[in-house]
């Protein structure tokens, strides 16, 4: 993926110039918001004519037990 649209992926409605399937381009920035809100991060790595990686990135919370 070309450098300028990694910039541009995560964004509602954006495609790649190459993209080889069809959709609407919401999936990524759907993925981007729900990992946004619990307080993580998408990383992406990308080289061109190889193909790209995204990676999520989400914060591991202890959860306190019940008294039973």
């Amino acid at each position: 993926m070309p450098e300028t649209e990694q910039q541009l992926i995560f964004e509602r409605f954006a495609r790649g110039s190459l993209r080889r399937s069809e959709g609407a381009g919401l999936g990524l920035a759907i993925v981007h918001a729900i990992v946004t809100a619990m307080g993580g991060h998408v990383e992406l790595h990308s080289q061109l004519g190889r193909g790209s990686t995204f990676t999520l990135v989400i914060p591991l919370r202890k959860v306190e037990e019940e008294a039973a």
